[in-house]
């Protein structure tokens, strides 16, 4: 946790690896769309990154997401993001990040496919989707010696790619609070 500098002791200002908890309100809808069902919609988040340059401004992020949608189903995400976050003042952030992932996107209710003259329920209840995410937003970096929390609030657009014939292009919105706590 500290480095030796010269003979004194320098506090770190990033540690890998820290548990990234999120709360997140989505929708599937445009950017900046429809934010009544955003708050209607929520999902949690588990995750963790990792510096590329040993500091807090450019990170790997690895996320799984669990997201409960009434209308359209439960979804089970996991991505990566590169983020780069640079600083505003003293220990604010911004933060600009972009990646891809997986999606498993559960149905609300049982499906049914017209074959003839009938319909016939259709036994799967997924559907795997390529998922490509940009987000925007802030944060806060508090340190101490032994633990540290780091609160954030971002806003994320995602793709999702094969959600059915008539849509090949689906558009999720999504608002996330959240903090990384790094342990010693």
């Amino acid at each position: 946790m500290f480095n030796h500098v010269m003979g004194q002791e320098k506090l770190k200002d990033f540690r890998n690896y820290p548990i990234v908890l999120t709360l997140h309100f989505h929708s599937l809808s445009m950017p900046f769309k429809d934010w009544k069902s955003v708050f209607s919609n929520v999902g949690i988040g588990l995750g963790t990154e990792v510096s590329h340059n040993g500091n807090n401004n450019w990170v790997q992020q690895l996320n799984l997401v669990w997201l409960k949608n009434r209308g359209t189903g439960s979804r089970l995400s996991l991505n990566t993001q590169t983020s780069w976050r640079p600083s505003l003042r003293s220990d604010f952030y911004s933060e600009v990040k972009i990646g891809v992932g997986y999606m498993l996107a559960l149905r609300a209710t049982k499906s049914f496919q017209k074959r003839g003259n009938d319909w016939i329920q259709v036994d799967k209840r997924g559907k795997s989707l390529l998922v490509i995410p940009v987000g925007i937003g802030f944060g806060q970096n508090n340190f101490s010696n032994d633990t540290y929390f780091s609160p954030f609030v971002g806003y994320e657009f995602a793709l999702l790619k094969g959600y059915n014939k008539s849509i090949p292009v689906m558009p999720q919105s999504s608002i996330q609070i959240g903090s990384r706590v790094h342990f010693d």
